[in-house]
């Protein structure tokens, strides 16, 4: 499910992409950058959609490569990292197939969540 801004962004007078997610009931992945603020606004995104109801498989971190936010959103967040991806000046489809795709994330993605 892709929420392009986040979760809260409108996307009708009366809904935002949180109202789109329930409604289509997709489990979700959150992505966040991995720079300055992503713990606060990652885990606030984490906890909004626990108290929705909203089903997440994981955490993606794009940019710079950060132990310590990684694991101050799993610890916080109570949520897996589960891939950190480098920030990608052209983004197509044969960028996206070079990536390096972590294990856990190709299986948590194939893993229903429900």
């Amino acid at each position: 499910m892709e929420g392009a801004g986040g979760l809260l962004v409108p996307i009708t007078p009366q809904h935002t992409v949180a109202d789109l997610i329930h409604h289509l009931g997709l489990p979700s992945l959150v992505v966040a950058r991995s720079g300055l603020g992503t713990i606060n606004h990652t885990c606030l995104t984490l906890e909004a959609m626990r108290l929705r109801g909203l089903p997440v498989i994981g955490v993606v971190l794009v940019g710079a490569a950060n132990a310590a936010n990684q694991q101050a959103i799993e610890h916080y967040g109570k949520t897996p990292v589960l891939a950190e991806l480098p920030w990608l000046e052209i983004l197509d489809a044969r960028a996206v197939a070079a990536l390096p795709w972590p294990p856990q994330m190709v299986q948590a993605l194939r893993t229903p969540v429900y």
